[in-house]
Parts: C-alpha cells; structure tokens; sequence
C-alpha cells in the first residue's frame, strides 16, 4: 500500500486547483531486518552469517564499479553516464552512476495499491523571497512585492469582521482588523506589528502567498507572522485560528 497526499503545483500557479501526488509512506526496512528474516526462514543462517554475507556481497560490488564495471543484479542495474556538453578541445571531468530497476523489481512494485491520506503537514512558512531586492530570507522591502512559500499558508477565517452597529462607529483599534491575517512583529517593539491589508493579498493559496508589503521603519528588524483558519480543505475551518511565526529575521528596506 502506497499512501499519498495531494498538495499545490507551484509549478504551475496559474491554477490554483493544479495539484501533484507527494508519496508519505514512512515503512522500510533495513539490512538488519533483512538478516532476521533469513534467520527465520530456517534455511540454516544465522542473522550475524546473513549480516556478514550482506557486507562482503556489498564490498564486492562496490569495489567493481569503483573499477568502471557495470552491474547487473537481479533486483537493479547499475550503469555509467557523463553529464554535460562539450566542445572541442573541452573534456568530461565527472561521471554519474544510473540505477535502473530489473523488470522483476518494477514488477513487485507495481502491485501496491494507492491510498490518499490526509496531509499531517501543520501551517508552516518554508522561505520568504522580497521580489524587489532579490533575496531569500533577508529583506523585507516597503511596498515591495513578497512571496511566502510553505503549508496551508491560504488566510481565511470563518468569522466576518466585526461590523460597527447601525448609526454608530466601531471603537478605534484592532476590531476592525481580520484576525486570521499576515503581519510582520517589530522585534524592537515586540507589542507592535505592522499588518496586511486584505487587499494587499495578491495572491492567497496554501502553497504561496504574495502581498504587497506594509509600510515600516526602515533598517528595523522584523519577523513575519501568519494567522488562518485553513485546515486544508477548501469548505471546512478550523475551530480557532493557527498562527505560526517563520523562525528567520528579516530587515526592512526603503
């Protein structure tokens, strides 16, 4: 049994219901594991004869590719290739081993079955790119372009903002602010923060994220903290909002 997950292509963004298969079986097994199960298949090997002949068998076969020698084994082939293109008077310097599964191989793979599972991936914030500067992970720059790349970044939130009462006003401060948002925490002034407008959330997906970034102090060092309720479907919330705040310091620039 294969499991799987499906999760955003950001290969290609254009289509946010664009997704790819990301195999999450987490079984193996081992050359140890291997050797108890000679053990006890009573075919008269002990699991330190199986483990002593596994090593040799290893040896051997290292040691004739390291020699230019090719494999073919039962369960895969072993070959060489140089990389690269070259022109005259220009000489490969590396080669590269391909390892091609035997029919009987492709075979025994090729009876699993496939599982779709539910991603156990939390909200998470893999890098950050400012489009202006051309960094990763460094600069934040005002009212420039950034990209947000990680998981179930797509900022939703399932309770409205609060509206003011008919003929009235809401209260000056946070009210009016969603709470599932993107916002960047001064760390000189950890109580403050500079918050995204919603309309400046160009693009909103659980992969990505692009806005539009705030106004703030120049040369002030910022992290940048995300809030949602997304929960990986696309008509289901969370009970209460998520907030992850990405690890990596960033400066602002003018």
């Amino acid at each position: 049994m294969i499991e799987y997950v499906l999760e955003d292509n950001i290969l290609t963004k254009k289509d946010p219901n664009d997704r790819y298969a990301r195999v999450v079986n987490v079984r193996s097994f081992s050359e140890e594991e291997i050797a108890e199960e000679i053990a006890d298949s009573n075919v008269g090997i002990s699991k330190a004869e199986a483990l002593a002949m596994a090593e040799t068998r290893a040896r051997i076969i290292l040691k004739r590719i390291a020699h230019g020698e090719s494999a073919n084994l039962r369960l895969l082939n072993v070959h060489f290739g140089i990389p690269g293109v070259f022109k005259e008077g220009e000489y490969p310097s590396e080669v590269t081993v391909r390892i091609t599964p035997s029919k009987e191989l492709a075979a025994a793979a090729g009876k699993n079955s496939l599982k779709r599972v539910e991603p156990t991936v939390t909200l998470k914030v893999d890098y950050v790119e400012d489009v202006v500067s051309g960094t990763t992970n460094e600069f934040i720059t005002n009212g420039g372009n950034v990209k947000i790349f990680g998981h179930n970044l797509k900022i939703v939130e399932k309770t409205l903002t609060p509206q003011p009462p008919e003929g009235g006003q809401l209260p000056e401060g946070k009210l009016s602010e969603p709470v599932c948002r993107v916002e960047f925490i001064s760390l000189e002034d950890p109580g403050a923060s500079y918050i995204v407008p919603p309309v400046n959330l160009v693009i909103n997906n659980p992969s990505e994220l692009l806005i539009v970034a705030p106004r703030m102090m120049p040369d002030e060092p910022v992290q940048l903290k995300i809030t949602t309720q997304y929960s990986g479907h696309s008509k289901s919330f969370l009970k209460a909002p998520r907030s992850v705040i990405f690890e990596k310091t960033f400066t602002v620039k003018e």
